[in-house]
């Protein structure tokens, strides 16, 4: 009779354990219509245990035909407003204390979501208003989140970067996961190829790195530690994509790649941590090994920067034919004084004006200055 119930005991932890396994820990969540269309399509989000795919929508989006496609309303939560969703203040005024909306974000974010990769537009007012809220839920149920925050260039509009730059401000000011910013126009310009060969820019950059962080579990839970071990919270990042090995011969010639086309204006030198992705077919771990790569990755940071900062590297083998390489730098922790310096004073005349006209409070916004020059 006691050996039957450790029978029945060990059956029912067996099949916890499968419903635990097919319950997706990885979440991928999009915020307003640039990061929707990065990731429209759904099909390696539909599998078994595969990780859950949110859409964040302003329904105005919709209505003028900036997104344009239907949404499926299963993986996507919508809300309106009366008002048109141009700035940031609007929209983060509207949902924070939203009880309605605060409900939505319970019933589509769940427990067994532990790692959360949240791409989005920060020059768009849906997208800057949102993700300060957003960031509040994540933190409040302890999410590991990592931002993929497209970010304007220096001539974009005034409120554009004034969404970007309140936005930004907001979330660092808060606790929060590390946050890549990728400038928009060097997203257009990056020229490259996927795995498969084809050409990879834009969003559809966005959509690289969502897919490699999702490759492999434990590595957003990994990056967020680390981050906040070495108190780092704003990254950008080097990359070369589909990168033939046989063609660049070595691991070192790829790395040199990553240099040309930086998806940020930054001074390397300056950086206080990096962490380096390397994905790879299967067949080629044992040519490259995590210890090589660390090596290989230190030397390369010296050479090239004279840096000697903390570094850790992840391999990502992938089961595939071929002998492409994807290999993202990210790069933490740089000096961003002369970045936020600029963005200020491009948006001094815009944010003074709105102050004026009490738009928004004037604390919020000494905050969100103080967050971001105080260091600079």
């Amino acid at each position: 009779m006691i050996a039957s119930g450790f029978d029945v005991l060990k059956q029912i932890r067996t099949h916890i354990d499968r419903i635990n396994s097919v319950l997706p820990s990885q979440l991928a969540l999009t915020v307003g219509q640039f990061a929707f269309k990065a990731l429209r399509n759904p099909k390696r989000f539909n599998g078994i245990d595969t990780p859950t795919l949110l859409h964040i929508l302003h329904r105005k989006e919709l209505d003028l035909k900036t997104v344009e496609i239907v949404p499926d309303p299963v993986s996507t939560l919508m809300f309106d407003t009366v008002f048109e969703p141009h700035y940031w203040f609007d929209i983060h005024s509207y949902l924070d204390g939203n009880v309605e909306f605060s409900k939505s974000l319970d019933e589509t974010i769940f427990d067994y979501h532990d790692e959360v990769v949240i791409s989005g537009s920060l020059s768009d007012g849906v997208t800057a208003g949102v993700l300060p809220t957003l960031n509040s839920k994540l933190v409040r149920d302890k999410k590991n989140a990592v931002f993929l925050a497209v970010f304007p260039s220096m001539d974009y509009s005034s409120d554009a970067l004034f969404n970007a730059f309140s936005s930004l401000g907001l979330l660092l000011g808060a606790e929060t996961g590390p946050i890549i910013l990728l400038d928009n126009t060097r997203l257009s310009q990056f020229i490259g190829v996927n795995r498969g060969g084809g050409r990879l820019s834009n969003g559809d950059i966005v959509d690289f790195l969502v897919e490699l962080f999702l490759d492999k579990r434990g590595l957003i839970r990994d990056l967020v530690k680390q981050s906040n071990s070495f108190k780092v919270n704003i990254f950008t990042a080097l990359m070369a994509a589909g990168a033939s090995l046989e063609i660049y011969e070595s691991l070192r010639n790829i790395l040199d790649i990553t240099l040309e086309q930086p998806l940020l204006d930054f001074d390397l030198s300056t950086a206080q941590f990096v962490y380096v992705l390397v994905r790879a077919p299967l067949r080629l771990q044992h040519q490259l090994p995590k210890g090589y790569i660390e090596l290989e990755v230190n030397s390369w940071l010296k050479d090239v920067a004279d840096l000697n900062a903390p570094l850790i590297c992840e391999p990502v083998y992938v089961e595939e034919y071929g002998d492409r390489i994807d290999v993202v730098v990210l790069v933490g922790g740089f000096e961003t004084g002369h970045l936020f310096e600029t963005m200020d004073k491009r948006i001094s005349r815009f944010s003074t004006l709105i102050v004026e006209h009490e738009l928004y409070e004037k604390e919020i916004w000494g905050k969100i200055r103080e967050t971001l020059l105080d260091n600079t």
